[in-house]
């Protein structure tokens, strides 16, 4: 916030270093959160650079799309205030980033094919042949699914930094009451019913539709426990419970979408 020059080191490295790319994103998405598509675009323009020779030289398209979906959101985020269509925008990017690789980079998915190959191949021998043939159509769902997670994560903390810097507590605020409308979940359920019947080149695309409903369902989560003033320590073991226990994840995403009807928020008293 300091200057261009600043914005664009931070950017730039971070989308150079590859382990930090979501930081150098939200760098970005930071400068069009706060001064608009014109600054935030300069940025972008100059982090570009380090991201086309990560995939030049490291043969990694992620930093590249990850860079231009939270820019995007970011955009949506400030024009409209609101989250469910900033995240929508980040399911459309990487949908449209895995479209554009498997339409036109069947070489590059094929060499991550080959690479993760006898990985595969030792999983399959394992569970005696029962996993689904891998194909390059579900490498690029994997990098589109990739992509909405790190756009949407780079988001949110370019948001978190907003907050701090202007608007204090505002960021929890948001998070809290995190709520996606009854037409944006229908749309997204509708979707990932869509693809699942498309074929097997689009069967694991559906997933990428799941970032808005289980941020939803963790914005649900942390918003009772602050309404009903529970404590951290509910969060800890909620979270641990959600790495533990798999079958959680598919609840915590239902809860979104009853939520995204009935408001459970709005029906719960708040805790004197």
């Amino acid at each position: 916030m300091k200057g261009r020059l600043q914005a664009v080191a931070v950017a730039g490295l971070g989308i150079g270093s590859l382990m930090f790319a979501w930081v150098g994103a939200a760098a970005a998405a930071l400068v069009t959160l706060r001064k608009g598509m014109t600054e935030g675009a300069f940025v972008v323009f100059w982090a570009l650079l380090p991201a086309i020779a990560v995939l030049s030289y490291g043969q990694d398209v992620g930093p590249l799309c990850m860079l231009l979906v939270s820019a995007v959101a970011a955009e949506v985020l400030r024009s409209s205030r609101s989250w469910p269509l900033a995240l929508c925008a980040a399911v459309v990017g990487g949908l449209v980033s895995a479209l554009i690789l498997y339409h036109s980079a069947q070489d590059y998915l094929a060499g991550i094919l080959a690479t993760v190959q006898p990985m595969l191949d030792q999983l399959q021998t394992q569970s005696r042949g029962q996993l689904p043939q891998i194909l390059t159509g579900d490498i690029a769902a994997v990098i589109g699914s990739s992509t909405v997670l790190w756009s949407g994560l780079a988001l949110m903390l370019a948001r978190w930094w907003q907050a701090l810097l202007y608007n204090p507590g505002g960021f929890r605020e948001e998070m809290w009451s995190l709520r996606l409308p009854a037409v944006v979940t229908v749309v997204l359920v509708a979707a990932m019913l869509l693809f699942s019947q498309a074929g097997e080149v689009y069967r694991f695309w559906g997933v990428m539709c799941l970032l808005p409903l289980i941020a939803a369902g963790l914005s649900l989560v942390h918003g009772l426990v602050g309404r009903l003033a529970l404590g951290r320590v509910w969060l800890v073991v909620f979270y641990i419970a959600l790495l533990l226990f798999g079958p959680l994840w598919a609840v915590l995403i239902l809860a979104a979408i009853v939520d995204s009807w009935i408001d459970i928020r709005r029906r719960l008293p708040t805790a004197q």
